[in-house]
């Protein structure tokens, strides 16, 4: 019975698997379908976002910005995004993050 899954692993193992190692090589995956175009630009503004919230949240944090300085540098991130058609991963990714900063004035 064990045999079964242990085949499926060793024929899995041996998927060929594509790493990208330069940034051309990414782009044109990313542009290959509007599909995996989509998907790129989702884990991009995700990743930008929360990157953006973790910047932000940080700074109050250490008292570097104030909680008025916070919000206005997201607003301006945020409408510079949304001018640009960001995708509902934008604010996903705040979102995630700031689950590392709960005190954090921050709520998109």
């Amino acid at each position: 019975m064990k045999l079964l899954p242990l085949i499926g692993a060793l024929l899995l193992s041996t998927a060929p698997v594509q790493a990208f190692e330069t940034y051309e090589e990414l782009d044109k995956a990313c542009l290959a379908t509007e599909e995996t175009t989509n998907l790129c630009e989702g884990v991009g503004d995700y990743v930008s976002s929360s990157m953006v919230a973790y910047l932000l949240c940080d700074s109050e944090e250490k008292g570097i910005i104030t909680t008025e300085e916070l919000f206005l540098s997201w607003d301006k991130v945020n409408k510079i995004m949304t001018e640009n058609n960001a995708s509902p991963m934008w604010n996903a990714g705040a979102e995630n993050m700031l689950e590392s900063f709960p005190e954090c004035s921050l709520k998109p």
